[in-house]
């Protein structure tokens, strides 16, 4: 499986994160990249390559152009008016009711368009931006030409942002922009499996009323973990996408063998649908000692999921997510890559 990357995400670091009652550094840094990436060659996969640039319009056909140009001026703005110290983030977030649209203060910005405090903007962010989008966008196009697969190594993450809201370490939707540029280029339908600890109300909510793209999701529930407000399975679409969003809310401390039956039930679902490609949002902050998880997968059955999601034998994108157990991300990640090259 060709595997692509970018160096440009290095710049994304140096921020810190509120934790419920602390102010951390942030624990999605890259070194989670030369981790994986590590653990990738030593597992035999050696087919590195070097994104290419796709330039921002496959952004705005997910994302709003305020938004957008948000992302790309926020550090600037920031950095005219209180220096290259620090990083950037919001006080205080809309209020529901209020007008939305921000004036020119950066503090608006912030303001409008992030939704939590783990979205921090440093110097470099905004090249990391860009090059999780080139990476995810290289990889969507050789399976587009052909290739069984592909794993879009990139940070940083994307499936909690939205058309015009950022959060959760997310900026771009990665996986949500791959799947409108495949339906642009003559795909007719996509579906999009999301293993990562959290759900994904970003990519829910980017397709939430379209029957194009079919969102499968296994997290924890919303009532013990971010982001809380979604999630539910009584979320099932609205309008056209009716029937296309399938949310699988799991307990704290689950296991393979009840994550195993809820990734059977997603499988099912998106091997009725048949999609043209396949987009697996790959996070394994499911992992027992993640520290922003709380299910009890253990490195091995990586492997299991792996295979199983190859046994749907579809064109297969695999986009990263989350996963923050640096001591086992590289491992964990690898696994599910290995089993499902060997599924």
């Amino acid at each position: 499986m060709k595997i692509v990357h970018s160096e440009a995400h290095r710049g994304h670091t140096g921020a810190k994160e509120m934790r419920y009652d602390q102010m951390i550094p942030m624990c999605e840094r890259p070194e989670r990249i030369d981790m994986i990436a590590a653990a990738l060659r030593t597992q035999g996969h050696s087919e590195f390559i070097a994104a290419e640039p796709h330039g921002l319009q496959p952004v705005l056909r997910i994302h709003t152009p305020g938004f957008v140009d948000f992302l790309e001026r926020c550090w600037p703005l920031w950095e005219a008016q209180f220096g290259s110290d620090g990083f950037a983030t919001a006080y205080m977030f809309g209020m529901r009711g209020m007008d939305q649209t921000p004036n020119e203060s950066v503090h608006s910005m912030l303001s409008c368009y992030t939704f939590d405090v783990c979205v921090p903007f440093v110097k470099g962010t905004w090249d990391a931006i860009r090059s999780a989008v080139d990476v995810t966008l290289t990889a969507a196009a050789l399976v587009a030409k052909g290739e069984r697969a592909a794993f879009a190594l990139c940070r940083p993450p994307g499936h909690h942002a939205s058309a015009d809201l950022a959060g959760g370490y997310c900026y771009v939707n990665n996986a949500a922009v791959a799947a409108q540029k495949l339906l642009d280029d003559g795909a007719s339908h996509i579906a999009i499996l999301d293993i990562d600890y959290h759900h994904g109300n970003g990519t829910q909510r980017i397709f939430y009323e379209r029957a194009d793209v079919l969102y499968a999701s296994i997290h924890a529930r919303p009532e013990d973990e971010y982001p809380f407000l979604m999630g539910y399975a009584r979320e099932t679409g609205a309008g056209h996408g009716e029937g296309f969003n399938l949310n699988l809310p799991l307990p704290l401390g689950t296991e393979i063998e009840s994550y195993g039956e809820a990734l059977a039930k997603a499988s099912a679902r998106i091997r009725a649908y048949a999609p043209d490609v396949l987009i697996v949002s790959l996070g394994v902050d499911t992992f027992a000692g993640d520290p922003v998880g709380g299910f009890r997968l253990q490195s091995p059955d990586y492997l299991n999921v792996g295979k199983a999601i190859a046994t749907l034998n579809m064109p297969t994108l695999l986009v990263m997510e989350g996963g923050y157990d640096i001591a086992e991300l590289g491992v964990n990640t690898a696994n599910v890559i290995t089993g499902f090259r060997n599924g």
